[in-house]
């Protein structure tokens, strides 16, 4: 006796609804800080206090807004509304110091004291910005300023670290394929004209 089992239905992309594009402000640490928190994570990852795999060098930012997680693409008028919001944006240049690592249980990260109340200011005014723009809906912020060195699960007591600073003279809206590991970068603006 032959049993037929049914074909199993395929619906294609357009029924895929696991979200595969983050969107996000952000800022990035320069040349100098870059390597400063790469050998940083090297030597977490050496001396056993960060077991997770380091992220790479070139996904190191500090979240300043969401704007979402979207199955297969961005809304079609969010990217043009937001950069014409954000070009109006005016401050000076943003000093900060992250000083502190651990702390969390979940990702390991890269945390500030008290050299981070300008990037604070600015991400309120930049979630004010996209408010009044009309995009109220896509903007959701993020708990404090951190860099995320290693993605993998860490129960870490928070302890102190030779401070890492740098400013700030620009932020950036980053397209993240999720999965992937892939961040693409979808705008530029200066901080500090």
């Amino acid at each position: 006796m032959t049993v037929h089992m049914p074909e199993q239905l395929f619906f294609g992309r357009e029924f895929d609804l696991e979200a595969k594009i983050g969107l996000f402000f952000a800022i990035r640490p320069d040349a100098d800080a870059t390597d400063c928190v790469t050998r940083l994570m090297t030597q977490l990852h050496d001396d056993k206090t960060m077991l997770g795999r380091p992220i790479d060098p070139d996904h190191l930012h500090v979240t300043l807004l969401r704007l979402g997680v979207f199955a297969d693409q961005t809304p079609p008028s969010l990217l043009p509304t937001a950069s014409v919001a954000v070009t109006t944006l005016r401050t000076d240049p943003i000093e900060v110091v992250f000083d502190r690592v651990g702390g969390t249980r979940g990702p390991f990260l890269l945390r500030g004291s008290d050299g981070l109340a300008a990037l604070r200011a600015f991400q309120q005014t930049l979630k004010v910005t996209l408010i009044k723009a009309g995009l109220r809906r896509y903007v959701h912020s993020v708990p404090e300023p951190h860099v995320t060195l290693s993605y993998d699960f860490s129960d870490v007591a928070e302890r102190p670290i030779d401070p890492i600073g740098w400013t700030v003279r620009h932020f950036v809206l980053i397209e993240s394929r999720l999965g992937k590991h892939q961040h693409v970068e979808r705008g530029r603006w200066s901080i500090g004209n």
